[in-house]
């Protein structure tokens, strides 16, 4: 007897540690997974047919002819097995790129040699230390494994730009390894080398595609970010409707400064281990505090967020005690809203940072409408980068009424931005988005640069203009170094400090000692200041009394509403004589008539800005409507 088995022993070996570490983790299931999968089992399979044929042809007179033909042409019909489900993997990505005919037609190959192996007769070899079988159905298996493996090569090479790169390149590596193992099987019978080479080509597959643990999470064992582009970028592209739950944890930063980092681990795994507990899901740890659940069904994601707000109104254990930890949820009824995963993981990102802004028991659905208002988010983002990057920030100015002295001496600067489209864009959008987002702090500097500009250039005293109102943010207003900018882009302008008065909103007033600091180093060097749209905030008279203020500007709303409620009248009045014993001075906002003129004129307002007079203006224009005063 000749057991010449060695090879294919070792190549079983390597094919179930394969398998036991593929199957020992946790597992993603999508496509280019199963099919590895079913390709690994068809690999095993055909090892021990391997064996297990070399055993019938040793023992052939004992088991008979019969059972020793079934058993090699059972090995030989699985080689081509195994070469046509490579093929399958090697596009395992795109596999719905193809029209069923073409699948239909990549089993062809198989059918054939089935009617090879039952029509023809195996012919076995044995002598020396050499054992094979030869004859028209290995010619057969050797000439469709040839085929198998031609095709895809020509498969890979022409899709070569749908299939990942890693992945082109191990399946190169598995049909190089089996062809050369099968011309040295074919040159040198002795060395029956096709199922080790199988095997290798599995091992390398698996280390360079599917390692399960590519996509875990070591410090909890659940999917990392990776696995859910993954996963999530195969539903989007073959049209499987997941809903997600997006679970953002709270107090993490308390739990580190008071029980240290070993307690937020803990908190973590503990959470962690909960939601992957959650029936019919999928849990993705995407970043140190954010866990995105994906399940089958809308219903499922309700239950599952009952699930959770129920078990977060229990504390958890940490250290020695219990803490109760905040979570922030949001939901997606449906991830096909999204044309990629990229789009979808941003919203998922971007959401689950609004839902920390609410309360912890309110969830954010993530519908059409909220969808609406990120992407108006996106555009508005888009195009103050734009502005910026293309010096598309305009300045308009509004002149400003001195009622005592019958002309303009003063004018508020406005900032406009238009878009790549030439469009202008609303103040009321952008501004507030800037604030939320930091922007503010470089559109704030590329404004007052223009303003100081305008001043140096136009020499705007010579139209009696004494100085020019500019708005500052909160976030401007808290930054430690805010007054040495402006000082700094006013020297390089050569811009006296008298000329600049500094508009802040009552919101600024009180929030903080920076911003007290920053005013009471602008007021040394010679800048004033105005509170901007008073009547609109909380109206703190503890902060006016305080803050070296000389203008206070009078909201439009109250400007409004003057007219239409005898209270609200009352309490102007009293506002305006109160500021004036205070010694500041008053601009009235928002007068658009000559009615509303005249009121405020009567009351002693200083000031008046309006449409009555004019509308912000750029900056080409208002100087000659000013000139056209004077």
């Amino acid at each position: 007897m000749v057991w010449n088995i060695h090879f294919q022993f070792a190549a079983l070996v390597i094919a179930l540690v394969v398998a036991v570490m593929c199957f020992g983790q946790k597992r993603l299931n999508f496509a280019a997974e199963r099919a590895f999968t079913k390709l690994l089992f068809i690999v095993i399979i055909c090892i021990i047919l391997d064996i297990l044929s070399i055993f019938a042809i040793n023992y052939r007179d004992e088991i008979g002819p019969t059972l020793m033909q079934i058993s090699c042409k059972t090995y030989l019909f699985s080689i081509v097995l195994v070469a046509c489900y490579a093929a399958f993997f090697s596009v395992a990505e795109i596999r719905y790129s193809f029209k069923q005919f073409w699948i239909y037609m990549t089993y062809a190959p198989l059918a054939v040699e089935a009617v090879v192996l039952f029509m023809c007769p195996v012919k076995v070899y044995v002598e020396g230390n050499d054992i094979y079988t030869y004859g028209i159905p290995v010619l057969t298996t050797y000439a469709f494994c040839a085929l198998y493996i031609i095709s895809t090569f020509v498969m890979v090479l022409t899709l070569r730009d749908k299939i990942n790169l890693k992945r082109r390149y191990a399946i190169y590596f598995w049909m190089l390894a089996w062809l050369v193992a099968a011309i040295i099987q074919f040159v040198n019978n002795e060395l029956l080398v096709v199922s080790l080479a199988m095997a290798i080509g599995c091992m390398y597959m698996y280390c360079k595609l599917e390692n399960p643990e590519y996509h875990l999470d070591f410090a909890t064992n659940v999917f990392n970010r990776k696995g859910f582009e993954m996963i999530m970028a195969e539903h989007i592209k073959y049209h499987e409707k997941k809903a997600l739950v997006n679970m953002e944890i709270r107090d993490m930063n308390m739990v580190n400064e008071v029980f240290g980092a070993h307690a937020v681990e803990t908190i973590i795994l503990a959470i962690s281990k909960f939601a992957d507990n959650i029936p019919d899901s999928t849990l993705f740890r995407l970043e140190d505090n954010l866990f995105s659940i994906a399940l089958d069904k809308p219903e499922d994601a309700e239950k599952a967020l009952e699930y959770i707000m129920k078990r977060f109104e229990l504390p958890w254990n940490v250290e020695n005690g219990t803490m109760e930890i905040g979570v922030s949820l949001s939901y997606i009824e449906d991830t096909l809203k999204f044309k990629s995963v990229d789009d979808l993981e941003e919203v998922v990102h971007y959401f689950a940072a609004e839902s920390v802004k609410r309360p912890p028991s309110e969830i954010l659905t993530i519908n059409d409408e909220e969808l609406a208002v990120r992407q108006r988010s996106l555009e508005i983002r888009h195009a103050i980068e734009w502005a910026l990057h293309n010096d598309a920030v305009e300045v308009y100015y509004q002149p400003i009424y001195n009622i005592k002295e019958g002309r303009f001496s003063a004018m508020e600067a406005l900032v406009r931005l238009r878009d790549d489209k030439g469009s202008m864009v609303m103040p009321s959008d952008f501004i507030e988005y800037a604030e939320k987002n930091g922007m503010i702090l470089k559109l704030g500097e590329v404004v007052f640069r223009k303003v100081c500009e305008f001043i140096q250039r136009m020499h705007v005293d010579e139209y009696g203009i004494e100085y020019i109102e500019v708005n500052l943010s909160v976030v401007q207003c808290i930054q430690t170094d805010m007054a040495r900018l402006l000082k700094n882009i006013m020297g390089e302008y050569q811009i006296p400090p008298y000329r600049i008065n500094f508009e802040i909103t009552e919101t600024a007033t009180g929030s903080s000692k920076v911003i007290d600091k920053n005013m009471r180093e602008l007021l040394d060097y010679g800048c004033s200041f105005s509170l901007d749209d008073y009547g609109s905030g909380y109206s703190n008279l503890t902060y006016v009394v305080n803050l070296p203020l000389k203008i206070i500007k009078i909201d439009k709303l109250i400007t409004d509403s003057y007219f239409l409620s005898e209270k609200v009248r009352i309490a102007t009045e009293y506002t305006i004589e109160m500021l004036h014993k205070l010694g500041m001075e008053i601009v009235v906002e928002g007068v658009d008539s000559e009615e509303k003129y005249l009121a405020f004129k009567k009351l002693n307002a200083e000031y008046i800005q309006g449409f009555y007079f004019s509308k912000p203006l750029p900056k080409d224009r208002v100087l000659n409507f000013i000139q056209e005063w004077l």
